[in-house]
């Protein structure tokens, strides 16, 4: 509940977007303009729907902990505290973010096999 109130999406990532766009990019490791560009790539990948019971993560919040997640390799721990999402709950969500930026990628991204 207090995740749309106190998590580090709707707090300092709105701040730094408007204020401090260096802060920004240091924490995501990505512009506020390609993570813009990003977003709607992954989107369809990784939306769920609300129910009755809960509303569901954002794509947008998801996309947001996965790039802190690899931009500087914080633990599952810090990343439930600045975000107020429950670290299962991460570890869940994780994977199919990655797979989503892998396709929506791809055609940008070299492997070697």
């Amino acid at each position: 509940m207090r995740r749309n109130i106190l998590g580090a999406s709707n707090t300092l990532l709105v701040e730094w977007t408007s204020e401090d766009q260096d802060m920004y990019k240091n924490h995501l490791r990505i512009s506020r303009e390609q993570f813009f560009e990003l977003s709607p790539k992954v989107k369809p990948y990784i939306k769920k729907q609300d129910t009755n019971m809960r509303e569901c993560i954002s794509a947008h919040v998801k996309l947001q902990i996965t790039l802190q997640y690899l931009a500087a390799g914080d633990s599952f721990g810090s990343l439930e505290a600045l975000y107020r999402v429950p670290r299962t709950t991460i570890l869940k969500f994780l994977s199919e973010v990655l797979n989503a930026m892998y396709l929506s990628l791809e055609d940008f991204i070299k492997v070697r096999k």
